[in-house]
Parts: C-alpha cells; sequence; structure tokens
C-alpha cells in the first residue's frame, strides 16, 4: 500500500477511535441522567415556592432556585430540631461580599416580630449554623426583671418597659438564661417610659441616678443601658410594643435622660 494510502487509512482510525469515545461518554451521561433520582421537595418547599410565584416542580426551577429552597428547608430543619418547636419563614439571602448567607425566621407560637436569624457557614466539607434564638426568651425575662425594679418607684400602671435586646450571649445555651441571671448574662437597651401623672420632673431626677446605683449591682459583666422618658398621659397611653422606637423620634416627652453599664462596670449618666 502506498504512503498516501495508510496516511489516509490513519485519518479513518483516528476519527473512528474520537467518535467512539465521544458516543461513549453521551451513552454514559445519558445512562446517569436516567437513573438520577428525582428530588421530591417537602410540603413546606411547595407552599413556599407558590407564595414566591415559582414553578413547583424542581426540574423547572434554576440552579439558583434549587440552591435557595433547598438552604432555606435546611435552615427551618436545623431550628426546629434544635429548639423543638415549629418556625415560620420570613426571608433569605446567599452568601455575598457584605454579609454571609443567613435565613431569617419566627416561632409559630410568637409573632413575626419574634425574628430569629440563622447563619450557615461551609467550613471543612461540612456546613455549620448559629442563631441568635436566644435573645426571643431573654426578651421578656429581662422586662420582667426591670419592671419589678421600677415599680418599687412608680405604680405599675404609670411605667412601660421595652428591651431592645443586643447580645444574648451567642454560644450560650438559650436554656441556661434565666429571670434570676438574665441581667448578668444579657446585654440591652432599654427604654423606659414613665408617664407624668405619676412621676415629677424632680422625682425622674432622683430615679435616674437610682436607676444608676441599681445597674452597678445588678448588672454586672454585660454592657447594658437604660433609657429614660418622662411622658405626656395622652401619649404614653398609645405606646406600645410596636410603635415605641418610632415614638422616641417625637417630641412627646417633658424630661429624658439615660444611664448605662459599660462590661467592666463603669457607669455613665447622660
Amino acid at each position: 500500500m502506498s504512503k498516501r494510502g495508510l496516511s489516509g487509512l490513519r485519518k479513518v482510525v483516528i476519527i473512528f477511535l474520537l467518535l467512539a469515545s465521544i458516543l461513549s461518554a453521551v451513552g454514559c451521561r445519558v445512562e446517569r441522567d436516567a437513573v438520577e433520582e428525582p428530588v421530591q421537595l417537602t410540603q413546606r418547599q411547595e407552599e413556599l415556592l407558590v407564595a414566591m410565584g415559582l414553578p413547583t416542580e424542581y426540574g423547572r426551577l434554576t440552579d439558583t432556585q434549587k440552591n435557595a429552597i433547598s438552604s432555606i428547608e435546611d435552615c427551618l430543619t436545623y431550628l426546629e430540631n434544635k429548639y423543638q418547636e415549629e418556625f415560620r419563614y420570613l426571608s433569605y439571602a446567599e452568601a455575598g461580599a457584605l454579609e454571609g448567607e443567613h435565613l431569617e425566621a419566627y416561632p409559630t407560637s410568637g409573632t413575626p416580630a419574634a425574628v430569629v436569624t440563622v447563619y450557615r457557614k461551609y467550613e471543612d466539607g461540612e456546613y455549620h449554623y448559629e442563631d441568635d434564638y436566644g435573645k426571643i426568651g431573654a426578651k421578656p425575662l429581662y422586662e420582667s426583671r426591670v419592671n419589678e425594679y421600677t415599680t418599687q418607684s412608680f405604680p405599675d400602671s404609670g411605667v412601660k418597659v421595652f428591651s431592645d435586646i443586643r447580645n444574648s450571649g451567642q454560644g450560650t445555651d438559650r436554656q441556661s438564661v434565666t429571670k434570676e441571671n438574665v441581667l448578668q448574662k444579657v446585654s440591652a437597651v432599654t427604654y423606659i417610659f414613665i408617664s407624668d401623672t405619676v412621676c415629677t420632673n424632680e422625682q425622674f431626677q432622683d430615679f435616674t441616678e437610682d436607676c444608676a446605683n441599681w445597674m452597678e449591682s445588678q448588672c454586672q459583666g454585660v454592657a447594658a443601658q437604660f433609657c429614660l422618658r418622662l411622658t405626656d398621659v395622652a401619649r404614653w397611653e398609645k405606646l406600645n410594643t410596636y410603635n415605641y422606637e418610632d415614638k422616641l423620634r417625637e417630641d412627646i416627652f417633658t424630661d429624658e435622660a439615660e444611664c448605662g453599664i459599660s462590661a467592666d462596670g463603669k457607669i455613665t449618666i447622660y
């Protein structure tokens, strides 16, 4: 056979081998796709997809949507397994340049205002979870302790107490925070609104000094702040847990003061 003939034969063989390799790879991929188990969405996932206006068939979702609906389920399952109660979804954010992956939810026994945030991070080949659920349980305990203190000076009918939990001691077991130790374990900013029907301006100044002394004796080891507001009675009656933060910007106070304690025990009065 001539050299030209041998060269042509080699080309035919090479092309045949390439085609065989491609067909083999395609065949394997088709075979893998054929045996791949279809993803079965949970009822909760389907309800969330409906609420978002997305298809409930997993195969019709984009890769981003698939990842999100899977992550949401994982985070909610983590909360429910840890605290043995049901949670409802509020929002989800993927990891970005400015924030980590996290989900917001609330316990069905509470209201949407009781927001719990779950933080998820992928490290060492697995997901790690953290949450701030402790602040929800700490809030009523903290407010109860402060309310008991304020009613030593004023009638309960003239005082409203609202606490904003800033640090519930992440990593602290939620069950370890009790009414007895909440002031030493939890950092908070507390707003104390006093009706001007039960307190004069002179009494208010004395109470501010007394608050600082009480904090020094009770709130050791964590930072805390009391924001005191002597309030017009008509406006005071309208204050509640849902609107008090908005009311802070309105001119409804006849006197105001603040006192705080740092984590190392330093007292400050403003």
